[in-house]
């Protein structure tokens, strides 16, 4: 008979993280890969989650197609709202015996309540929520940037930057929060403008934690955009309650998570537990549910 192992694989934008169990759920392995976006490449996402399970299984002396393995695997990935990404995806040549893919955010949702019912919110460059309760998962925000992802560490950085327009053009009082802003940039305006006008979502991200920074020091401005990204988020938090049949336990997950949640309003606080596991221990629940369903 086959030896069973399991996979849990987190597929991010920036990051591949995958665990490898055997079938009595001790940790064979962990291993990290690059990118993987099945919306922007399918190829590229095998690469990473392939690198990244050997790299799990250095050291123990199995080769990743061994056929006297059973592979299942349960996979989070970036760009899985595509159906299309997602066949494809799938439809692959790849060595695993069982495959399962879900969102990312569905994954660390799993992770962070054991597989049990419950909610996470995801604040760092964006903002995304997710919920499970029973058979109904919900989605809330995660939307992109610059349409969505409001009070996201990308969002701050942008309204970092427009507050600190206003305040070279006199539109506003001069601050410390856009002090500290341009002293990012060595007090050179040119310099911040031309950054400005061609900079992505994570660049601006990078901006959030001199908010928070300030903001933590009493900078008005500064605190004022941290009450806004805390209202922002208890409203994805409201969301997500309206379409529970009970309060759901909910976890803040994000590199962000620690700088926004003393500006969240009780409601949310109230109902937020740490996080039991992260999302590759997730995809290890995803594939051991599918299994253990008749059906499937």
């Amino acid at each position: 008979m086959k030896t069973d192992l399991y996979i849990g694989v987190d597929g991010g934008a920036t990051k591949t993280i995958v665990r490898v169990e055997d079938g009595q759920g001790r940790v064979l392995g962990e291993g990290k890969g690059g990118s993987a976006n099945i919306r922007h490449s399918v190829e590229k996402t095998w690469q990473s989650i392939l690198s990244a399970i050997e790299a799990a299984l250095k050291g123990t002396g199995i080769t990743i197609g061994d056929e006297q393995y059973n592979w299942f695997c349960g996979a989070g990935i970036a760009g899985s709202q595509v159906p299309e990404a997602v066949e494809a995806f799938v439809n692959y040549p790849h060595p695993l015996t069982r495959l399962v893919v879900e969102s990312d955010g569905y994954i660390s949702c799993l992770g962070a309540h054991g597989g049990k019912d419950g909610a996470v919110i995801a604040v760092g460059t964006g903002v995304v929520a997710y919920q499970i309760e029973g058979e109904t998962v919900t989605r809330v925000a995660g939307w992109g940037f610059p349409q969505g992802d409001e009070g996201s560490g990308a969002w701050l950085g942008l309204e970092a930057v427009r507050l600190t327009f206003r305040v070279w053009d006199g539109r506003e009082a001069e601050n410390g929060l856009v002090r500290a802003i341009l002293a990012q940039f060595e007090d050179d305006f040119r310099a911040f403008t031309v950054w400005a006008n061609g900079a992505n979502s994570p660049q601006f991200a990078a901006l959030a934690p001199v908010v928070i920074g300030e903001a933590r020091r009493g900078e008005p401005q500064a605190v004022r955009l941290m009450e806004q990204s805390g209202r922002e988020v208890d409203r994805i938090g409201e969301a997500l309650a309206k379409r529970s049949r009970k309060g759901l336990p909910c976890s803040l997950l994000g590199g962000l998570a620690t700088g926004v949640e003393p500006w969240l309003g009780e409601g949310l606080r109230s109902r937020l537990v740490p996080p039991q596991a992260d999302a590759a221990q997730g995809g290890i629940i995803l594939i051991r549910q599918t299994l253990a369903t008749p059906s499937q």
